[in-house]
Protein backbone atom coordinates (compact mmCIF):
# COMPACT_ATOMS: atom_id res chain seq x y z
CA UNK A 1 0.00 0.00 0.00
CA UNK A 2 2.06 3.27 -1.01
CA UNK A 3 1.82 5.98 1.54
CA UNK A 4 -1.06 8.37 -0.43
CA UNK A 5 -3.44 5.65 0.17
CA UNK A 6 -2.29 5.22 4.09
CA UNK A 7 -3.07 9.32 4.72
CA UNK A 8 -6.09 9.70 2.32
CA UNK A 9 -9.42 9.70 5.05
CA UNK A 10 -11.74 6.61 4.16
CA UNK A 11 -14.52 7.14 1.60
CA UNK A 12 -17.93 7.92 3.51
CA UNK A 13 -20.15 5.35 3.08
CA UNK A 14 -22.84 5.74 0.70
CA UNK A 15 -26.60 4.44 1.83
CA UNK A 16 -29.45 4.29 -0.74
CA UNK A 17 -32.60 5.23 -0.29
CA UNK A 18 -34.01 2.09 1.31
CA UNK A 19 -31.28 1.35 3.79
CA UNK A 20 -31.93 4.67 4.77
CA UNK A 21 -35.42 4.54 5.39
CA UNK A 22 -34.87 1.25 7.60
CA UNK A 23 -32.40 2.96 9.57
CA UNK A 24 -34.83 5.30 10.58
CA UNK A 25 -37.80 2.85 10.39
CA UNK A 26 -39.46 5.36 7.95
CA UNK A 27 -40.86 4.16 4.48
CA UNK A 28 -39.16 5.53 1.50
CA UNK A 29 -42.29 7.48 0.85
CA UNK A 30 -41.63 9.47 4.05
CA UNK A 31 -37.65 9.79 3.97
CA UNK A 32 -38.62 11.47 0.07
CA UNK A 33 -41.35 13.66 2.24
CA UNK A 34 -38.73 14.84 4.24
CA UNK A 35 -36.27 15.31 1.94
CA UNK A 36 -39.14 18.02 -0.46
CA UNK A 37 -39.91 19.78 2.94
CA UNK A 38 -35.84 20.63 3.49
CA UNK A 39 -33.84 20.25 6.31
CA UNK A 40 -32.90 16.58 5.43
CA UNK A 41 -29.57 15.89 4.28
CA UNK A 42 -29.20 15.71 0.15
CA UNK A 43 -28.37 12.85 -1.45
CA UNK A 44 -25.62 12.38 -3.71
CA UNK A 45 -26.47 11.79 -7.50
CA UNK A 46 -24.00 8.99 -9.01
CA UNK A 47 -25.82 8.75 -12.09
CA UNK A 48 -29.20 9.50 -14.01
CA UNK A 49 -31.50 7.13 -11.65
CA UNK A 50 -28.39 6.14 -8.98
CA UNK A 51 -28.83 8.51 -5.45
CA UNK A 52 -27.17 7.95 -2.36
CA UNK A 53 -27.12 9.32 1.67
CA UNK A 54 -23.79 10.00 2.91
CA UNK A 55 -23.89 8.19 6.41
CA UNK A 56 -22.58 10.82 7.98
CA UNK A 57 -24.44 13.38 6.97
CA UNK A 58 -27.81 10.50 8.10
CA UNK A 59 -25.85 10.21 11.62
CA UNK A 60 -25.76 14.32 11.92
CA UNK A 61 -29.25 14.78 10.99
CA UNK A 62 -30.38 12.53 13.73
CA UNK A 63 -28.06 14.20 16.02
CA UNK A 64 -29.68 17.40 15.59
CA UNK A 65 -33.01 16.02 15.98
CA UNK A 66 -32.20 14.35 19.32
CA UNK A 67 -30.93 17.69 20.30
CA UNK A 68 -33.59 19.32 18.74
CA UNK A 69 -36.35 17.57 20.66
CA UNK A 70 -34.43 17.54 24.24
CA UNK A 71 -34.14 21.46 24.13
CA UNK A 72 -38.32 21.15 23.62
Amino acid sequence: MGEAMRNEPALAQLLTAREVADRLRITTRTLYRKLERGGFPKPVRLGPQCVRWDEGDVRAWVDKMRVSESVM
